[in-house]
């Protein structure tokens, strides 16, 4: 098993289930609540923060460091 495959497993099944939660409170109306919102940020405006965390798992894998964010 290649190191962190559970980590990306992690969170992966995380974005998965904040877009369940979209679709949730979308289809019960619940488009105008701040929970919405904050969701909706957290999955779809934090893609540098993925890209940094990606960076670190593959950092740490190689031993070789990257510049930080």
């Amino acid at each position: 098993m290649k190191p962190y495959r559970a980590t990306l497993r992690l969170l992966h099944d995380y974005d998965r289930t904040l877009v369940d939660v979209i679709q949730f409170l979308d289809s019960h109306k619940h488009s105008n609540q701040p929970i919405r919102e904050t969701v909706d940020k957290l999955l779809n405006h934090s893609d540098d923060l993925k890209k940094a965390v990606e960076l670190e798992l593959q950092s740490n894998e190689t031993g070789v460091r990257t510049t930080e964010c």
